[in-house]
């Protein structure tokens, strides 16, 4: 098993190689597109441009997680085309009180990391008024709960999409929000490039905060940004070493998590779902992808042997769903003790059931194991890479540190369970260390203070606009050379999702180049539509089929 590891490593290794000079041309040509209609002074489609060129780099990883170039690009935009107000800033460190916080988010929906991150700091954070603003939000679709945490601390929500007008209309409209605020915290998708734009006049802004939800993909924002917060130590070392993010501006702040109470003893959660008390129960939720099957071994697979030698080990996976017909042997050869699940947001009651939590895999899935350790389950995740750099690939967070079991390969991984599943006392025991760190670092007051301590430090530090000491040069090395196996796109897609943002002639132009080359079928005419009337369309296109 370890030699089919190695295996697809080295191919991963392979195709990183040549895809990523591959990737790096095409950024290329986006960025020179932009600079081109910069000289135009068609600051909208140059902005687009730099939008859609930011976007194919985070799906299509180039050799690096800044481009110095874009962000300087990005600056002029803002430069040229928001003219300077003097009265907009609020001085913010003379005084070093934060009142009023102003959080940006790109596009917000029931199920989602941010949106849960966003509401449980609101609703932790109550003694601050905390307001939101949007750059690119699907109409009617803000989640209810965290209209309700904002309201509550009488914040306002913006959502910069809901009139007429581009990324450079909205990112005005962000400026005039942030006149209010003492600082604005980011929680942007990797590609938006409105804050950028709103905020390259430094002077006039509050501090900004980056929130680095995506650490292992390329993202925007790094010029204008007077602290980056992590959310775990290998996103800070990646920010620090391959994005040039100061020391002083690199930041430690852990997801926050809501404290978790059982409702069921083990037992009793055992029974509602018909399993064994007796049984040791072994759990793994995540997305379907992150389940992907390495040189035709799945996930499924490495556990038969685990569960050959031990009958009353079971293990249930959910999320997987679609991955039932590459898991069919494995789930025979164990006698139905693999069971497959789809998704669902009903997971509590498999927690309080489980004894032991393994991570997906070969992508892991660092929220599962954090409301597992919540629990008090003992976690187990794979980390087959050599090198510290590819920290970002593996599971880790502050309150895991010290208790998470991470191992290489297949064969330390079914030794390390083996002894979990035959020594219940130190599942307990493993268990109850990581929920304690967990409760100490994630939850509550504990993260308050650690946040208060983030506030507090980025509103006495002098703004500046961020000196990028880094070029764009293209690494293929690790963990670079691994990206473009956990994803890769192809440029049209990219170019259908921010086609709608570009002025009518421009528009024009890229659909008929795009039809000229591959055809009508794949560029339908529904994509010349604007954003604004495009929404409108699915809209009412869904409401359509609801009837």
């Amino acid at each position: 098993m370890e030699t089919l590891t190695n295996n697809t490593l080295r191919i991963w290794q392979e195709e990183g190689r040549q895809l990523i000079p591959q990737n790096y041309a095409e950024f290329r040509n986006l960025v020179a597109q932009a600079k081109d209609f910069l000289e135009l002074g068609n600051y909208e489609a140059a902005a687009v441009y730099g939008q859609i060129a930011a976007n194919y780099a985070q799906l299509n990883h180039c050799g690096f997680f800044v481009s110095s170039e874009l962000e300087q690009l990005l600056l002029t935009i803002g430069r040229k085309a928001i003219p300077t107000t003097v009265d907009l800033q609020k001085n913010t460190s003379l005084s070093g009180t934060v009142t009023n916080v102003l959080h940006v988010s790109t596009h917000l929906c029931n199920i989602g990391g941010i949106s849960r991150l966003m509401r449980r700091w609101i609703q932790q954070d109550t003694k601050r008024v905390h307001s939101v603003a949007l750059t690119r939000q699907a109409p009617n679709e803000v989640p209810k709960s965290l209209t309700d945490a904002v309201f509550s601390t009488q914040g306002k929500i913006y959502v910069l999409n809901d009139s007429f007008g581009g990324l450079i209309s909205r990112a005005k409209r962000l400026r005039e929000c942030a006149a209010a605020a003492d600082i604005v915290v980011l929680h942007t998708w990797e590609y938006d490039v409105v804050p950028t734009i709103a905020f390259a006049n430094k002077a006039q802004c509050p501090p900004i905060i980056y929130t680095n939800h995506g650490d292992h993909w390329f993202w925007v924002g790094v010029a204008v940004s007077d602290a980056v917060a992590n959310l775990r130590e290998s996103g800070m070392f990646l920010s620090q070493a391959r994005r040039g993010i100061a020391a002083n501006r690199n930041l430690l702040l852990p997801t926050i998590l809501e404290p978790v109470c059982r409702e069921l003893s083990q037992k009793e959660a055992k029974q509602r779902l018909g399993i064994n008390e007796n049984s040791v129960m072994l759990l793994s939720i995540a997305r379907a992808v992150k389940y992907k099957s390495i040189d035709s071994v799945s996930f499924a697979d490495a556990h038969v042997d685990l569960l050959k030698r031990y009958e009353q080990a079971i293990l249930i996976v959910i999320g997987a769903g679609d991955c039932n017909e590459d898991w069919s042997a494995a789930i025979e050869q164990t006698q139905g003790r693999i069971r497959v699940l789809g998704e669902t947001k009903d997971t509590a009651l498999f927690y309080q059931a489980a004894d032991i939590y393994v991570d997906s895999f070969p992508f892991v899935s660092i929220t599962s194991i954090l409301e597992a350790g919540s629990y008090g389950i003992p976690s187990v995740s794979r980390y087959p890479y050599s090198s510290d750099l590819c920290g970002v690939l593996g599971a880790d967070m502050p309150g895991l540190a010290g208790n998470l079991i991470r191992v290489r390969d297949l064969e330390e991984y079914t030794a390390v369970l083996s002894r979990l599943v035959t020594d219940e006392q130190l599942r307990l025991s493993l268990g109850e260390a990581t929920r304690s760190k967990i409760a100490q670092t994630h939850w509550g007051d504990n993260w308050q203070c650690t946040l208060n301590d983030v506030y507090s430090y980025v509103a006495a530090t002098p703004k500046t606009t961020a000196t990028l000491d880094l070029s764009d040069e293209v690494f293929l090395g690790e963990p670079d050379i691994f990206l473009p196996s956990v994803n890769q796109t192809d440029i049209h897609m990219v170019m259908h999702w921010h086609m709608p943002l570009l002025p009518l002639v421009q528009r024009l132009r890229l659909w008929l180049n795009l039809v000229k080359k591959s055809g009508l079928r794949n560029h339908p005419l529904n994509i010349l539509l604007s954003e604004r009337w495009r929404s409108r369309y699915y809209s009412h296109l869904r409401s359509l089929l609801k009837r």
